[in-house]
């Protein structure tokens, strides 16, 4: 997979967690607590600056009531 492509899944996946988190009310810091990660690595997703395990992906989708799928429904 090329490097520009990679850069766009991160930041899709960002824009996701991002957008989601907000419509649930959340802060960076609320979705870190419930997810149980560094509020750091939260504000590094949704900027897609991160490259987040699968644990923590796993976590996040928990935490914001969301299947893995939507938050990886990527379409270039």
């Amino acid at each position: 997979m090329a490097r520009s492509a990679r850069a766009d899944i991160k930041r899709s996946l960002g824009q996701r967690v991002r957008d989601r988190r907000l419509s649930l009310n959340m802060s960076q810091e609320d979705l870190a607590s419930e997810a149980d990660i560094r509020r750091a690595l939260i504000s590094e997703i949704e900027r897609g600056h991160a490259n987040p395990t699968l644990e923590s992906v796993i976590r996040i989708a928990a935490a914001l009531r969301v299947s893995l799928s939507e938050l990886f429904d990527y379409q270039r």
